[in-house]
């Protein structure tokens, strides 16, 4: 593996109450001030922030495995919790986009979707079943190429161990079409592994320690490539392999490398892999700390401070050995090969963050929840407010 240069310092520490901070901050990372958006739920995913009720503000969506609900944004303390739909079974995955077109977001979750009548604040969403199977990672792409997003699972049920894709039928009411992409783990597409890795035109899909080739463009021929294993091997624990994918042209060369972060371990790594000759070849960077005691059980990537180079967050899951910590690993060099170390909370269970500009002023703000336990938070970025 190679040794990526590792800087460390911290940037904030949260712990309970709102982060107060004076000064400037010198790391070149922004603070993130800590708000409670509710406790609720147990053991909860279907994480997305979307803009549920047209208002232009991005909402909270996250779910148990038969019930799912959404948080209007108010202001940073202020987040109205409505019900969004019960009945879908899933394990994890679930995640929100414009499934019948009506230009209102929806949700899928596992085995249903859930459709916005266009009246979320006064109206039921109503709920189909699809037929799909019950999954860990959920992911919304265009497989076959015809411009119209499909749905990607994975699942290590005993029983029907998957990776699979939907077709969407043009009345989504109607059952939903299943293609097998390949064998399934306990997690590995989600929140981001569907790109175009070598450069052919269609999307193939990262599943944890391999990628699979979208070898027609259709969706409907797939041929596995198990390259994605890094120095020393994964380290999986009692639910077996599981890893957080982030497809994204890190080094700026014009090819999809590959970020991956190891949860359901206690002592999980982060790390890429860069996209040599069209997915030809694969070299593996380390971005976090070899040793870090975290279950990295999310995976964001977006520039957090506005520097134009692409950072990586993850933070502490449920199977973490050490105190839960949240981290944001500064690209220093805008290549991927210099990284900086940021703690930006520490004291929560972080799984299945999201990251995105929730109060709409420009920069890149974390919501996340924990596995075990209830409590929603907002790391809301401060560079536009501290004049960074």
């Amino acid at each position: 593996m190679a040794m990526a240069r590792i800087e460390r310092t911290v940037a904030l520490v949260a712990i309970g109450l709102v982060a107060v901070y004076a000064g400037v901050v010198r790391a070149g990372m922004p603070r993130f001030e800590y708000h409670k958006i509710a406790e609720v739920g147990r053991q909860m995913g279907q994480t997305s922030l979307v803009d549920i009720d047209k208002d232009g503000k991005l909402d909270w969506v996250v779910g148990e495995r038969t019930r799912t609900w959404w948080f209007r944004y108010v202001g940073p303390d202020q987040w109205i919790q409505y019900d969004l739909g019960q009945g879908a079974r899933t394990d994890v995955g679930g995640t929100a986009f414009d499934i019948d077109g009506d230009g209102w977001i929806d949700q899928v979750a596992g085995t249903g979707w859930y459709r916005n009548t266009g009246k979320p604040l006064t109206e039921a969403f109503e709920r189909h079943e699809t037929g799909a199977i019950a999954c860990h990672d959920m992911v919304a792409a265009d497989i076959d190429g015809d411009g119209r997003l499909d749905v990607v699972a994975i699942s290590d049920d005993k029983n029907h161990p998957v990776t699979v894709w939907y077709t969407i039928p043009a009345d989504p009411r109607q059952k939903w079409v299943e293609h097998r992409i390949g064998a399934g783990i306990h997690g590995g597409v989600g929140p981001r592994g569907i790109g175009d890795l070598d450069g052919d035109g269609d999307n193939d899909v990262v599943r944890g320690d391999v990628w699979f080739e979208n070898v027609d463009g259709k969706g409907l021929q797939w041929k596995e490539h198990a390259v994605l294993t890094p120095p020393g091997g994964n380290r999986p624990e009692r639910y077996g392999l599981a890893i957080k994918v982030w497809l994204c042209d890190l080094n700026g060369d014009g090819a999809l490398d590959i970020i991956e972060a190891e949860a359901d371990t206690p002592d999980g790594r982060v790390f890429w892999f860069e996209n040599k000759g069209k997915a030809r070849a694969w070299e593996c960077h380390l971005i976090s700390a070899d040793r870090t005691g975290q279950d990295f059980h999310s995976l964001a990537v977006a520039d957090f401070n506005g520097d134009g180079r692409l950072d990586v967050f993850s933070g502490g899951g449920p199977l973490s050995k050490d105190v839960h910590k949240g981290f944001i690993w500064e690209n220093l060099d805008g290549k991927g090969g210099r990284w900086k170390e940021h703690l930006v909370v520490e004291g929560k269970e972080c799984h299945e963050a999201v990251a995105a500009d929730v109060d709409g002023d420009g920069d890149v703000d974390i919501v996340s929840k924990p596995w075990n336990g209830n409590l929603h938070f907002y790391l809301r970025n401060m560079s536009v407010e501290d004049g960074i």
